[in-house]
């Protein structure tokens, strides 16, 4: 049976709280429906058949991490909007994600007034009376490769990301929140360092996704990942200022 509405997507492993949501939602069910998941396999492969509205995710999973699904959804569900969980919220990780202009956090133990209130509001889209959530709000689409890697450098992430665009190939490495190398290669040439960073993080299509994580690689990034982001940030404003002149 198709869906007149896209869904609601309930990913968290915590089976109380997981129905909890669920029931503090179910008056939004009749216009779209309300799926569940504990694992984010199941979730990914959820979101394979179904058009998704809204994730409703918690950051700590046991097989994975709440980001780094969203991220990948930032391509497969680019129109999507997503609400946060966690039981640890802090201050600084907060006040950060408010400068991407696509994520809204929840703090648990989660008031009911609060919660359905917050899901209704990204399901409908801010009002001009009513504003965004918290301050800031928008579709997972919004997230850009600099976004990823700011949240993952700000979680204090070791892996790897992979970046497609094209036939242009990339990957970042982060050692607990430290950008420590990047590769791209390119139709008849590669780069590795700073410089293959900075043309990997200004694409502006294509893919992203974790990538396994070879170990060890070598160090070609020293500099801190704030400077290396405005730079890369820099790189792509000069870039678009030239191709502008006439």
């Amino acid at each position: 049976m198709p869906q007149t509405a896209p869904a609601i997507l309930i990913l968290e492993d915590t089976r109380t709280v997981q129905n909890y949501i669920r029931d503090v939602l179910s008056p939004l069910e009749a216009g779209h429906p309300i799926l569940m998941a504990r694992k984010l396999a199941d979730a990914q492969e959820l979101t394979l058949k179904s058009d998704i509205g809204l994730f409703v995710v918690d950051i700590g999973l046991p097989d994975g991490d709440g980001i780094d699904f969203l991220s990948e959804m930032s391509v497969v569900q680019p129109d999507s909007r997503a609400l946060i969980i966690t039981a640890s919220p802090t201050d600084h990780v907060r006040e950060r994600a408010r400068q991407f202009g696509v994520l809204n956090f929840m703090a648990k133990p989660l008031e009911r007034k609060a919660l359905f209130s917050a899901a209704r509001r990204l399901l409908d889209g801010p009002s001009q009376s009513e504003g965004a959530l918290d301050g800031f709000e928008g579709t997972l689409g919004g997230l850009s490769p600099i976004d990823v890697v700011q949240l993952k450098c700000l979680r204090g992430a070791t892996g790897a990301i992979e970046l497609c665009e094209g036939q242009f190939h990339g990957q970042v490495w982060l050692e607990r929140g430290d950008i420590i190398h990047a590769e791209c290669r390119m139709p008849g040439a590669s780069l590795a360092g700073p410089d293959a960073f900075r043309i990997i993080v200004n694409w502006r299509t294509g893919s992203i996704r974790d990538a396994e994580h070879r170990s060890p690689v070598p160090r070609t990034i020293f500099a801190p990942w704030q400077q290396l982001l405005l730079e890369a940030e820099a790189a792509a404003r000069a870039s678009m200022d030239g191709d502008c002149t006439p």
